[in-house]
């Protein structure tokens, strides 16, 4: 047995037990890809060397509260990552997020050795993102607040504007969770109005306020959620480009769910597995109609047609 891969993977799930409220043996098994009964040997292994490991049955592993030992070491590869971490947070969207994760990341570098230190600073000049990002489009501390609305199972008043809309609309919600996609924060939440799931673009929250009315029904993770929506509401698309032109498309295929592609002579067959609406699909590929066509479903193409035939008739409407 590597006496040393074993230290280093005991030492990993005493802070990943000191890290978390609670931790399973299921998931210590996944994680590390090794046997149950190995897992059980490690923790034994933590308790003979003095830590209060708490079995709560039934649910899983913990270390007794209070108990807490700092991070003797991180290895370059870790720092590089919270390198790369910190870099990120910095282009944060939201004020709330980006000062308090500086102000956590400060208190990680605190037990770093004076090397890794040194390493740490040099390493910032060697990464770089540029800042695409619209920060004044969000409310400072609207993450915050819907995530703790979902903690405390508060309904949670919000001040909505939709797209094309110059006046918001109210709309009393159960937040779920938040979720980043196509370049956008996303709050999925249970609307009073609608009676159903929606989701809502952080940027088009214009007032949040949590209020002391508790949720109304008990609602299924975020992940679970979105994996069974997703799953439900696939299309299938089939479109052929001519070659030549093919590569105009690789930018942004991915956005609408693209899974593959076959390559002949002249032309490029690029499938999708598309969760977003239609019509959202249709206009991107509108950029491409002279030199590409939708093979499957067909009846996209009378989605395209009538873009065309509406485009046409606004153009011939201006100029007469």
């Amino acid at each position: 047995m590597d006496i040393t891969k074993r230290f280093d993977r005991i030492l990993q799930i005493f802070f990943l037990l000191q890290s978390k409220s609670v931790v399973t043996a299921a998931e210590l098994q996944k994680r590390f890809e090794i046997s149950l009964r190995t897992i059980y040997r490690d923790l034994k292994a933590l308790e003979i060397a003095g830590i209060p490991i708490v079995n709560e049955s039934g649910s899983g592993y913990s270390i007794m509260e209070g108990f807490r030992l700092q991070p003797s070491r991180f290895s370059q590869e870790e720092i590089l990552s919270l390198m790369v971490a910190e870099k990120v947070m910095q282009k944060h969207e939201t004020e709330f997020i980006k000062k308090h994760f500086e102000v956590a990341l400060i208190k990680i570098k605190s037990s770093f050795q004076v090397n890794q230190k040194r390493d740490f600073l040099h390493l910032e000049d060697t990464i770089h993102l540029k800042n695409d990002f619209k920060s004044n489009d969000y409310l400072p501390n609207i993450i915050d607040v819907l995530l703790n609305s979902t903690l405390r199972k508060k309904i949670t008043h919000i001040d909505y504007l939709k797209g094309g809309d110059i006046h918001t609309v109210g709309r009393s919600v159960e937040p779920i969770g938040v979720f980043y996609e196509h370049s956008l924060w996303y709050l999925l939440a249970y609307c009073h109005l609608r009676k159903d799931y929606r989701n809502f673009r952080l940027d088009r929250i214009k007032k949040v306020l949590v209020l002391e009315e508790n949720f109304t029904i008990t609602h299924p993770p975020i992940n679970e959620f979105r994996d069974k929506g997703l799953s439900e509401n696939i299309m299938k698309i089939e479109i052929r480009v001519d070659r030549k032109y093919a590569h105009f498309l690789y930018w942004e295929r991915q956005i609408f769910g693209f899974t593959g592609e076959e390559i002949s002579d002249d032309f490029v067959i690029m499938y999708f597995d598309c969760s977003l609406s239609v019509v959202s699909f249709v206009r991107w590929f509108l950029k491409f109609v002279d030199v590409a066509e939708i093979i499957e479903p067909a009846h996209l193409n009378n989605e395209l047609i009538e873009i065309m035939e509406s485009g046409l008739k606004r153009i011939k409407n201006k100029s007469a």
